[in-house]
């Protein structure tokens, strides 16, 4: 074999074993997140939506809910529309004014968002919009607050009170206005 040929395969194992490592370390990563080792994000977040919120330039979804997009109306029990994506957002808003937050990261979404559970003091940010109506259990993403959804179903609390598409559905029917920009320029959600 020539010394160029063995020096080329030294390289490749290098690149190989540097890679190999690089994955086990990624995956360190997210399981020491997802067993809640790393240390909460904490301080204050805006909201952008529903179930958003924001720190600096990172954006957080809120894990295990799924609230109406911004621009989603819903039916009131009189039968008259409202915007209650907007009233989502405003519901966590006022969840969050003023309070720090310890969000504790799960993962990170396809959109590069941290995917988190978030406490004001012992409230849980996620539970309580759900209890409040203005999200549902994203059951996709975990079981957390299915008791809440059904206790806030159960007294007709936000979305409850009338009619609603599911976030998801709602998501998938205006997916090319989303994307083309047709709702205000806004990213896909999700």
């Amino acid at each position: 074999m020539s010394r160029s040929w063995q020096r080329g395969r030294t390289l490749l194992r290098n690149v190989k074993n540097v890679l190999v490592l690089m994955a086990v370390l990624a995956m360190a990563a997210l399981a020491a997140r997802q067993a809640g080792w790393l240390a909460p994000e904490s301080g204050t977040f805006t909201a952008i939506d529903g179930d958003s919120l924001r720190k600096g330039a990172q954006e957080f979804r809120l894990h295990a809910i799924d609230a109406p997009e911004l621009h989603q109306t819903c039916t009131s029990s009189a039968g008259r529309d409202y915007p209650c994506g907007r009233e989502a957002r405003d519901a966590l808003r006022k969840l969050v004014k003023n309070k720090p937050l310890d969000c504790r990261i799960i993962e990170t979404d396809r959109y590069g968002r941290l995917v988190a559970q978030c406490r004001a003091e012992t409230l849980d940010i996620n539970g309580e919009l759900v209890r409040l109506g203005w999200a549902i259990a994203y059951r996709q993403h975990g079981r957390d607050y299915v008791d809440e959804e059904a206790e806030a179903k159960e007294a007709r609390h936000g979305i409850w009170q009338g009619a609603f598409d599911i976030p998801e559905a709602w998501r998938r029917t205006h997916r090319d206005s989303l994307v083309r920009g047709g709702l205000s320029g806004e990213s896909p959600p999700d």
